[in-house]
């Protein structure tokens, strides 16, 4: 196998090198080992990790119930696995329903939610987003592993950054399938490093396995599987040489991770004559996307622009479809027709404008606590530019509470992302973590354009673990000063 190419500065080397306490060693066989006072504070930092996020959600089931627990999607998971687990118990789950009655959630949390109401009972809500921090908790072991696939120095730091990480704490607490796609993520993420390091079977079949589990779980990552592949052996052509079996390998996890959503295709060919994993992209592209695409263009709220194209539709096609489907494609042609008025320039500001709020929105308003206070939300808020609309939301906002958490969030996020891009210098310096911190660097990219203009803190949670990477990187380049 070829090595990865040797950095020759690294800000991993030197005196810097010497101050960092703990790396690992290697055993009588030649592997890696991690010394015990350094899997002692392993265990210290993923205790604390769990210890935070079960006392946040004890917290907030003490002082507020379920609705502590609850966001804005939450219900409606809520209810469909409840009408599942009460079917399963009954005997009356066959067939198709055994993918959920709701064709626009895939069926992986439903199963999770609907398992925690048939043994919990009302309780549910509590002992999954529990179940959820351990394993957000296990996420923040392998954001420690994909670290040290790049450098095993910024690794301990990067596991401290997850546990701390607010924006995880605070979405495991809440039911939503996004801490369970994360994790699926970053077990995708680390397998697909580790088959760059070493191509295998395992690794492969690992990275196909994990790719399927988040399908199930959030259909985005679906067109990620073409391009992963793509990247993973243009970067390998780069490092080493492509032989048939390592085509064959990539192409195994692409064949696992089809074969994993492919009863969801299954059912909707052949009970909706649909080719599509989801009725909800249509309307996603017409009530969402080209709204906030002509905010951006002309500065019309994304409220008013949302029932001018819902008014056109009906103008247009007439009444809805009772297949979804069908009543999806109706949504989707209006919303192309909407995009090509608008051209490809208002596209490109309110995608820059997406990506710019996701990445600078703290996790903090969508804590139940302070999502309840009275004001106006971020896409229902009036302004004639993004600056004016972002302003008004910052500070003429209804709640004076609600204001300063705001505030105070974005200035927590503001010294964090400063700290990531003195990581990501030091990542770029040392050149044999290049070939890992491709994969990150263009998941991230990838999952920013995925979301475009859509801005939340929820959105921004599957490139958690790279952000983390980045804080780890840029806390120990900080201590080498």
């Amino acid at each position: 196998m070829a090595a990865w190419p040797r950095s020759v500065s690294s800000p991993f080397t030197g005196e810097f090198a010497e101050n960092i306490s703990m790396p690992s060693t290697s055993n009588q066989h030649g592997q890696a080992v991690m010394p015990p006072q350094a899997s002692t504070l392993l265990w210290r930092i993923f205790l604390g990790a769990l210890a935070i996020r079960w006392g946040y959600d004890a917290a907030l089931f003490a002082a507020m119930g379920r609705e502590g627990l609850m966001g804005a999607d939450s219900y409606g998971y809520l209810a469909n696995a409840q009408a599942m687990a009460v079917e399963a118990l009954n005997g009356t789950l066959r067939g198709w329903a055994w993918l959920g009655a709701d064709l626009g959630v895939m069926p992986l949390y439903p199963w999770f939610i609907a398992l925690n109401v048939a043994v919990f009972g009302s309780f549910a809500p509590l002992t999954t987003v529990m179940q959820q921090g351990l394993m957000d908790t296990c996420t923040c072991y392998l954001v420690f592993l994909i670290a040290r696939t790049l450098h095993e120095r910024i690794a301990i730091p990067a596991a401290v950054a997850a546990a701390l990480n607010p924006t995880q704490i605070i979405l495991s607490g809440l039911l939503y399938n996004d801490t369970l796609f994360v994790f699926f993520v970053a077990l995708f993420l680390y397998a697909a490093i580790s088959w760059l390091r070493g191509p295998s079977w395992r690794a492969a079949l690992a990275l196909g396995i994990c790719l399927g589990l988040a399908a199930l779980d959030r259909i985005v990552v679906v067109p990620w599987v073409p391009v992963i592949a793509v990247i993973l052996l243009t970067t390998w052509g780069m490092i080493g040489r492509i032989r048939l079996h390592h085509v064959a390998q990539i192409a195994a996890a692409g064949a696992i991770a089809g074969l994993c959503i492919a009863p969801i295709l299954m059912r909707n060919v052949t009970q909706y004559d649909a080719w599509s994993l989801t009725p909800q992209g249509g309307a996603h592209l017409a009530l969402w996307v080209a709204p906030l695409v002509r905010e951006a263009k002309d500065g019309m709220p994304w409220a008013r622009g949302s029932a001018e194209i819902e008014n056109a539709k009906v103008e247009k096609f007439g009444p809805a479809p009772t297949n979804p489907f069908a009543n999806s494609r109706q949504y989707g042609e209006i919303g192309r027709e909407e995009l090509a008025k608008l051209g490809v320039g208002a596209i490109a500001k309110a995608w820059a404008n997406g990506a710019a709020i996701n990445l600078a929105t703290p996790a903090l308003i969508i804590s139940p606590p302070i999502a309840q206070l009275p004001h106006t939300g971020f896409f229902a808020t009036q302004g004639n530019s993004v600056f004016d609309k972002v302003t008004n939301f910052l500070f003429r906002s209804s709640s004076a509470a609600y204001a300063w958490a705001l505030l105070l969030g974005i200035t927590g996020v503001i010294v964090v992302r400063l700290v990531q891009v003195m990581g990501m210098v030091a990542i770029l310096r040392e050149r044999k973590a290049w070939p890992g911190a491709i994969v990150l660097a263009l998941w991230a990219g990838f999952t920013l354009a995925a979301n475009g203009p859509i801005a939340s803190p929820k959105y921004r949670l599957p490139i958690e673990p790279v952000l983390c990477v980045l804080t780890g990187a840029g806390i120990w380049r900080l201590r080498s000063r």
